[in-house]
């Protein structure tokens, strides 16, 4: 039997989104951070700090080096990757004023984006 994952991200009992990066990879937002973990072998391969963002509830990756996150407050962020950090590049405030659940690429440059406020937003 796989070792239990218990508690990455985890925050009054409620899990944050999860992401498949690819077939081998998923993505926990959390709090000030994403954790990636390795579902084959079924451990943690990487925490990126996202220091000051606070709860992130979801995630789209750009490209391999930037990501979009939306945050607990309606925020959605654009982010570098560098190293093991995150480093803030612009955000949008207040696209919603709730949590940012699900992030969307809906090409041509358009996003959409849902949130617990029950609205969806493109932009």
């Amino acid at each position: 039997m796989k070792s239990s994952l218990n508690n990455i991200n985890k925050s009054n009992g409620q899990y944050e989104r999860l992401k498949m990066i690819n077939k081998d990879l998923l993505l926990i937002p959390g709090e000030n951070k994403i954790s990636i973990i390795d579902v084959n072998k079924y451990n943690l391969v990487r925490i990126i700090e996202a220091n000051g963002s606070g709860w992130i509830y979801s995630v789209y990756i750009l490209n391999e080096n930037t990501l979009l996150t939306g945050d607990e407050n309606g925020i959605i962020k654009q982010w570098k990757i560098e190293g093991d950090n995150l480093m803030l590049i612009s955000q949008k405030e207040k696209v919603h004023n709730n949590g940012v659940s699900y992030l969307i690429n809906l090409g041509d440059g358009h996003f959409a984006s849902a949130s617990f406020d029950r609205t969806i937003k493109i932009w």
